[in-house]
């Protein structure tokens, strides 16, 4: 924006140096109060969790840390194979594709529920994939999902923000993980039981890192990371639910879903 016809006027205020010298006394003995009562008592100072800076914050006490944390970003085109506006339908029709070794996964978007088939990482795969289904009657439509590149500054304790980059770092490159398992078990050239051990593998870790984040917050999450342990939860529930004598079928819908 232009600044011609603008002036800037400063006004002078008496007492300025003194008022100065009395903010950084004060703000001296906060901080020195705050870091007694860590060390004293064990009170934890809050996490947080916000875009980056333009410059790195000062950090209020030696017990505390700071982070840069970068997700990638990444498309997936999901087969898509009915939306509705009501929960429970899409969740039938989930359910019967589930049965089929699709992944009957339900995701909102908005008013709609989307019931997705699988992810591929890239369109022509997913027409690939979708082209057959519709040899077999099944007919489809490819939804990209997208998911931005954003980074993030953590702060809080050495043990929070470790735990918190530890399972952010783990969540982003989990998808890349899970598709080529998929692949290997859909082109058989991994057995059922192999397939099965290594999704199990993947739910005990995201139960750990669970378990960790709420030990390293004392039991109660800030509302910013909910999110991130409940995804952690649900892909370790899926696991856990996965029976141990499940088929190839089966073993590849929890994978997908996954």
């Amino acid at each position: 924006m232009s600044d011609q016809g603008l002036k800037t006027v400063t006004y002078k205020t008496p007492g300025t140096g003194l008022r100065i010298f009395v903010c950084l006394v004060l703000t001296a003995g906060i901080a020195l109060g705050a870091g007694h009562l860590y060390r004293r008592f064990g009170v934890k100072l809050p996490f947080t969790l916000a875009p980056e800076a333009t410059a790195a914050p000062r950090e209020t006490s030696a017990a505390r840390r700071t982070q840069e944390v970068t997700f990638s970003a990444h498309t997936l085109y999901a087969l898509q194979l009915g939306a509705f506006t009501q929960q429970s339908a899409a969740q039938q029709l989930a359910q019967e594709y589930a049965a089929r070794g699709a992944a009957g996964y339900v995701a909102q978007d908005g008013d709609a529920y989307r019931v997705l088939a699988a992810g591929y990482p890239t369109r022509a795969e997913a027409q690939s994939v979708q082209t057959r289904l519709s040899a077999q009657g099944v007919s489809s439509y490819i939804h990209p999902c997208e998911q931005a590149g954003i980074t993030l500054r953590a702060g809080g304790t050495e043990a929070q923000v470790a735990a918190f980059c530890e399972a952010a770092a783990y969540l982003d490159g989990l998808g890349a993980k899970l598709y080529a398992l998929s692949c290997a078990l859909d082109a058989r050239e991994m057995e059922t039981d192999a397939a099965r051990a290594a999704l199990l593998s993947e739910g005990a870790t995201c139960a750990a890192l669970r378990d960790r984040l709420l030990r390293d917050f004392g039991g109660s999450l800030p509302a910013s990371l909910s999110p991130l342990a409940e995804l952690l939860s649900q892909i370790a529930s899926e696991c856990d639910l996965l029976p141990a004598d499940s088929g190839a079928a089966r073993t590849g819908a929890a994978v997908k879903r996954c």
